[in-house]
C-alpha cells in the first residue's frame, strides 16, 4: 500500500535534519562532521543549472515510495526514513555531484580491499547511471539515477560497516534540535566527493579485524607472487627421513615463510661442493628432512591448529596442501564475520571456538589467555554473545538429562560403584528424594529423565572447582574440569557444549580484579572452601562466543584453525601438484658453487 503522498511529505519536511546524532548510525565508526546539504550548490548538485521539474521528479519517486521498492528488503525502515529526510532537507534536489560521482566509483573499486566483492555489493552500472545522473534527457531520468547512486552508496556502506541501523528511534526522534543522524552525514558527505574515504570510517573498530585486513593484502601478494604447489601424497615424512617430496616440501614452506630461502640454499650448495665427488651424499642432501625444515613445519603446525611434532603426516599435508585462494577466502569471511560486532564492550571475554582460546580484554588490551575445551561436532558449542553474571566456587553439577542419556546410563549400568565414585547423588524427580543408585534400573531408558543425578564438588565433578555463569537459552557456560590432560592436545572438541577453561580460577580473578565489589581474594577464598559459594559481579563483563578460524596475534602471524564444525564450505585444494624431485646430474653437480654466506 502506498503512503499518503500528503501525509508522508508533511512529515518528511518536519523531520528533514532533525533526527538525533545516534539515532541512524552505522554500525561502526561514523564520520562526526555535520556537513549540510544546504551548503551545497545547484550548480554543483545538478552539474548544470537545476529547474524545478527536476525536484518534482525526486520527490515523486520518493513518495512513490522508490527507497522501499529498491531497498526495503535490505536495510531498515528508519534509515530510509533519514535518507528521505537528507532529500526533504534539500527541497528534493538531487544530492549527487560529479565529484562525488567519481569517489564513488573509487569506493566500489576499493571493495576488493576490505575483503568484498563488488559484484556481490552492488549489479550497479556506475558508469551509465552517471551518464543516466548528469546528462539524461529526461527529469525522470536523472531523479532516478541519483536515487540509485543513494542506493549504490547505501549498499556498500551497509556491506562494510556490517549493517546500517537505527535502533528504531529515525523514524519518532526524541528531541527537536537541528542535527543529523549518521547515516544521513555520511550519505551527504559521500554525496559531495568524500565516498571513498568514509567507507574507511564505517570500517570495524576490532584488533582483529585491523589485523585480518593486513593479512589480506599480504596472502594476495603471495598469490600475486604465484602461490605455491600442492605436495604430492605418499608416507609420514619423520626428521631424519629421505623423500623425493622434500624439495617440494621446502619451496612450499619458503612461498608462506616459514622458510627463509638463503638460509637453506647455502648449506645445500655447500654440501655439494662439498661432496661434488660422493654422489650418493650429494643427492641425498637434497632429500633429506634437515632439524632445521622440522623446525619450519612445527612452526606451520602450531599456527594451523594441529600437533606440532615436525612430522609431514596426513593432516599437516592437508593444511599445507590448501590452496592460497582459499585462505584468502578464509580471511575475507572472518572479516565479514567480525563486521557482525557492534561494540564488544570496554570488558570483555572473547572466547574463539576454532582456535580453542578465551581471552579477558579491557580497554582495548587483553590481559589474560588461556586454553578451551569446547563442544564436539556432534554437540556444537553455540556462536552468541551475553553479559557475566555471576561465579560459583566448587561447584555442584546438574547433570542434564541428555547427557544422563547419552553418557550416564551405560557406565550406571555396566558398574553399579560408577554413582558412588564419581560422586552422585540420585535424586527420585517423583518425589524429590535421594535413592540408592543401586535400586534404580539403569538399563531402562526413561530413568534419564526419572531420575535427577547430582554431582557433589571434589576432585572428579565434571565442573572442575569453578564455573563462570552467564544466563543463555543454550544452557552453556565457563568451567573448569578434572581432565587437565586434555589441553595438551591441539585439537580440543571434547565437551558435550560448555566451555571448559584451562585456568578457570585465574578468569574469575581477572573479573574480580576490576569489580567494585568483589576481589581476587574473594574468589581465593571461596575456593578454599568445600561447600557451593557465589560471587556476584557487578561490574558489566560481555562474553562473545565467536567461530572465527583466522585469527592474527600482536605480532602479526596469521593463524589458519581447523573447521572443526564444518562450517565453511571446505577447504579448497591446489589442483597442481609440484613434480617429484630429480637428481641432479653429475655435471650439474660439478658446476655447483656454494654460495656466500650471510653475516
Amino acid at each position: 500500500m502506498r503512503l499518503h503522498r500528503r501525509l508522508l511529505a508533511s512529515t518528511l519536511l518536519a523531520t528533514a535534519g532533525l533526527v538525533s546524532p545516534l539515532s541512524a548510525s552505522a554500525q561502526h565508526a561514523a564520520p562526526s562532521s555535520g556537513v549540510q546539504l544546504a551548503d551545497l550548490s545547484v550548480k554543483d548538485a545538478m552539474g548544470g543549472d537545476l529547474e524545478a521539474d527536476k525536484a518534482s521528479a525526486i520527490q515523486d519517486l520518493i513518495l512513490d515510495e522508490w527507497l522501499e521498492d529498491e531497498l526495503g528488503h535490505e536495510v531498515e525502515t528508519g534509515v530510509l526514513t533519514t535518507v528521505r529526510a537528507a532529500y526533504a532537507q534539500n527541497v528534493f534536489k538531487p544530492i549527487w555531484t560529479q565529484k562525488g560521482i567519481q569517489s564513488l566509483k573509487r569506493a566500489r573499486n576499493d571493495l576488493f580491499s576490505y575483503g568484498l566483492a563488488a559484484s556481490d555489493v552492488s549489479q550497479a552500472n556506475l558508469d551509465a547511471i552517471a551518464d543516466q545522473r548528469l546528462s539524461g534527457q529526461t527529469d525522470a531520468i536523472r531523479a532516478t539515477a541519483d536515487l540509485q547512486l543513494t542506493a549504490a552508496w547505501l549498499r556498500m556502506a551497509s556491506a562494510v560497516s556490517g549493517g546500517l541501523s537505527d535502533n528504531g528511534e529515525a523514524v519518532d526522534p526524541e528531541t527537536d534540535a537541528p542535527v543529523m543522524s549518521m547515516v544521513q552525514a555520511s550519505l551527504l558527505q559521500a554525496a559531495r566527493g568524500d565516498a571513498d574515504d568514509i567507507l574507511a570510517d564505517l570500517e570495524p573498530d576490532h584488533p582483529q579485524y585491523d589485523r585480518l585486513k593486513r593479512q589480506l593484502k599480504h596472502y594476495r601478494e603471495i598469490r600475486a607472487d604465484g602461490g605455491w604447489l600442492a605436495i604430492p601424497e605418499g608416507d609420514a615424512i619423520e626428521p631424519g627421513d629421505e623423500d623425493p617430496r622434500i624439495p617440494a616440501l621446502r619451496d612450499r614452506l619458503i612461498a608462506e615463510n616459514y622458510l627463509a630461502a638463503d638460509t637453506w640454499a647455502g648449506d645445500l650448495l655447500s654440501t655439494i661442493s662439498l661432496a661434488v665427488n660422493e654422489e650418493s651424499d650429494a643427492d641425498k642432501s637434497e632429500i633429506r628432512y634437515t632439524d632445521d625444515l622440522a623446525e619450519a613445519v612445527e612452526t606451520f603446525q602450531r599456527r594451523h591448529g594441529l600437533e606440532a611434532d615436525g612430522i609431514v603426516g596426513g593432516r599437516t599435508l592437508e593444511a599445507l596442501n590448501e590452496s592460497v585462494e582459499s585462505k584468502i577466502d578464509r580471511i575475507a569471511d572472518t572479516m565479514t564475520r567480525w563486521r557482525q560486532y557492534d561494540d564488544l564492550g570496554s570488558q570483555y571475554i572473547w572466547a574463539n571456538i576454532p582456535s580453542f582460546m578465551a581471552e579477558g580484554w579491557r580497554n582495548g588490551r587483553r590481559e589474560i589467555a588461556m586454553k578451551t575445551i569446547v563442544g564436539m561436532p556432534s554437540r556444537e558449542t553455540p556462536v552468541f554473545s551475553d553479559e557475566v553474571e555471576y561465579a560459583v566456587a566448587n561447584p555442584r553439577w546438574y547433570a542434564p538429562v541428555s547427557i544422563v542419556r547419552r553418557d550416564k546410563l551405560p557406565k550406571l549400568a555396566n558398574d553399579p560403584t560408577y554413582a558412588s565414585r564419581k560422586n552422585f547423588t540420585v535424586i527420585d524427580r517423583a518425589t524429590g528424594q535421594s535413592v540408592p543408585a543401586s535400586s534404580v534400573d539403569w538399563t531402562d531408558p526413561a530413568a534419564a529423565t526419572e531420575y535427577q543425578l547430582i554431582q557433589g564438588p571434589g576432585a572428579s565433578n565434571a565442573l572442575g572447582d569453578l564455573k563462570i555463569i552467564f544466563p543463555n537459552q543454550y544452557s552453556v557456560y565457563l568451567h573448569g574440569t578434572p581432565g587437565k590432560r586434555l589441553f595438551e592436545r591441539a585439537q580440543r572438541t571434547f565437551s558435550s557444549g560448555c566451555v571448559r577453561l584451562e585456568r578457570p580460577e585465574d578468569m574469575a580473578k581477572w573479573l574480580a580484579a576490576h569489580d567494585p565489589e568483589v576481589s581476587a581474594r574473594d574468589v581465593s577464598e571461596a575456593l578454599e572452601g568445600a561447600s557451593p559459594e557465589r560471587i556476584d559481579f557487578k561490574s558489566e563483563t560481555r562474553i562473545h562466543i565467536t567461530y572465527m578460524t583466522v585469527t592474527v596475534n600482536e605480532d602479526g602471524e596469521a593463524h589458519f584453525w581447523r573447521d572443526v564444525y564444518h562450517e565453511e564450505d571446505g577447504i579448497m585444494m591446489v589442483d597442481k601438484y609440484a613434480p617429484l624431485y630429480q637428481p641432479a646430474s653429475d655435471e650439474e653437480l660439478a658446476q655447483a658453487e656454494p654460495a656466500p654466506r650471510k653475516g
